[in-house]
């Protein structure tokens, strides 16, 4: 099955765009277009939740009594993903689940860093930090299977994104991140890629693939450019572990004329040229991550 996902703008904080068999987080986050997924598990909440929390069941078997069902997350040591050696706390948040091919369920989870009165502790550059859990039940009770911490360092205010469950083959689920931020105006939307059922996951495309740029919120009438791009993307049948990653492109650049001008006045427009951004790129798994195959990404960076 293929899915087609367009990114979105991001208005002040992070992400987006999307994907269909395909799948596709500052002050508002990006626009998302809906896309088709599998089917995502619902974790019935514990009924001495106080706060409803969709995952509450899973992240009790994966963190015990660290588990705070009065604030829906838990606050535990994870791993530093600066220096694996070491532990810090952090306040740990159920951000998606879905049932494996396997039979197994993988829960996602966001960490932030916790201050001293085990709250988030989370500014505009803070990433969110991703980790997965495999389980599976037996005699009703929930264990865990693996344990992959702190595998990844995505989006901004200390949220990871947009996650959505792709698959990367017709018989194999993975996790896709739509993340970013704005900037002085500036958005971007990056997408990340993870196969939970690796032995050792990292994102499949590297350092995450532009999918959405744009400076609506920085070009004014004297600014030199201004531009936006955005990509719909979806998967193809390939010939490597994981299927073809396709992006059709679509958006412009404006370039000033004269870009050395002066303006006489702070709301004269200067005269721009207008290229066209369409593209279209393929990205074919190469053993270790995607890579560009045909086409050029033509969407900015900021």
């Amino acid at each position: 099955m293929n899915n087609l996902v367009p990114a979105a703008t991001l208005v002040a904080a992070i992400f987006l765009a999307g994907c269909s068999r395909e799948q596709p987080a500052e002050a508002a986050p990006p626009r998302i277009t809906k896309a088709a997924a599998p089917e995502a598990v619902s974790a019935p909440p514990a009924s001495t939740s106080t706060v409803a929390d969709t995952y509450a069941e899973l992240m009790r078997a994966v963190f015990g009594s660290h588990y705070r069902p009065a604030k829906g997350n838990a606050l535990a040591d994870m791993a530093d993903p600066d220096d694996r050696r070491k532990r810090l706390p952090m306040v740990v948040t159920g951000v998606g689940s879905t049932r494996l091919p396997t039979g197994e369920t993988v829960l996602a989870v966001n960490g932030e860093m916790a201050d001293s009165d085990g709250e988030p502790q989370s500014g505009h550059s803070s990433s969110g930090l991703l980790s997965l859990y495999l389980l599976d039940k037996r005699d009703g009770q929930w264990q865990v299977r693996k344990r992959h911490e702190s595998v990844a360092s995505l989006g901004s205010f200390g949220q990871l994104g947009e996650l959505k469950w792709v698959n990367l083959t017709k018989d194999k689920i993975g996790l896709a991140v739509l993340h970013g931020g704005t900037w002085q105006g500036q958005t971007i939307t990056l997408l990340a890629l993870f196969d939970p059922l690796a032995d050792k996951i990292a994102d499949l495309v590297g350092e995450s693939i532009p999918v959405y740029s744009g400076n609506e919120g920085a070009c004014g009438p004297s600014t030199d450019t201004c531009w936006e791009a955005e990509a719909q993307w979806h998967f193809e049948p390939g010939h490597a572990v994981y299927d073809d990653l396709v992006l059709t492109i679509t958006g412009y650049e404006a370039n000033a004329k004269h870009p050395d001008a002066e303006p006489k006045e702070d709301d004269e427009a200067v005269e721009r040229i207008r290229k066209s951004l369409n593209a279209a790129v393929r990205y074919v798994y190469d053993g270790k991550r995607y890579q560009v195959h045909e086409g050029t990404n033509t969407i900015p960076g900021i």
